[in-house]
């Protein structure tokens, strides 16, 4: 993931402790919970564009794989787009669902851990509800008790909670 040059490379955990220092010297008071800190870092992570495949961009010649990597912001589509689109293709959905459990190895926090793991179920999600397959090996009682906890999150977006809840109902999961 890029880091955003508006947050200086800040993690979202140091801007977090930085805002609420802030907001404790200026007297407001208001502290931002687990939950609307999860909700701000699913929204931004959602917005984030696929990476360029990096097998892809070795066997480039390195002129042509920076170009990709210079165009991607203005032609890949966001992991919310790429995940809630019925037209999406099956193996970007096990793409982003490996993507994020290798991301998810390397996150900051536990919240930023929480997040990702939405993000690689609603690609398990997603592939069962648009695609009808199931791109994981968790039984369907698993997924489905997985499903259920996300969708009382919380922070978890509406376009996602329905995903979910699209999925339990899906064929591929209410036997088993």
């Amino acid at each position: 993931m890029k880091k955003d040059s508006s947050t200086f490379g800040l993690v979202p955990d140091k801007l977090a402790k930085l805002w609420t220092i802030g907001g404790d010297q200026e007297g407001d008071g208001i502290e931002r919970t687990d939950d609307q800190i999860r909700s701000e870092l699913l929204h931004d992570f959602l917005a984030e564009k696929m990476p360029v495949d990096q097998a892809l961009a070795q066997i480039l010649p390195d002129v042509l794989a920076q170009m990709c990597e210079e165009i991607k912001p203005f032609t890949g589509n966001s992991f919310s787009q790429l995940i809630l689109n019925p037209d999406s293709d099956l193996l970007v959905l096990k793409r982003i669902k490996d993507f994020s459990k290798e991301w998810r190895k390397k996150a900051a926090s536990a919240l930023e851990r929480d997040v990702i793991a939405a993000i690689y179920y609603a690609a398990i999600a997603s592939a069962l509800v648009y695609h009808g397959q199931r791109i994981t090996s968790f039984s369907r009682d698993a997924l489905k008790k997985t499903f259920s906890s996300l969708i009382a999150k919380k922070w978890l977006t509406g376009d996602l909670k329905a995903l979910f809840k699209k999925a339990i109902d899906s064929q591929n999961l209410a036997y088993g």
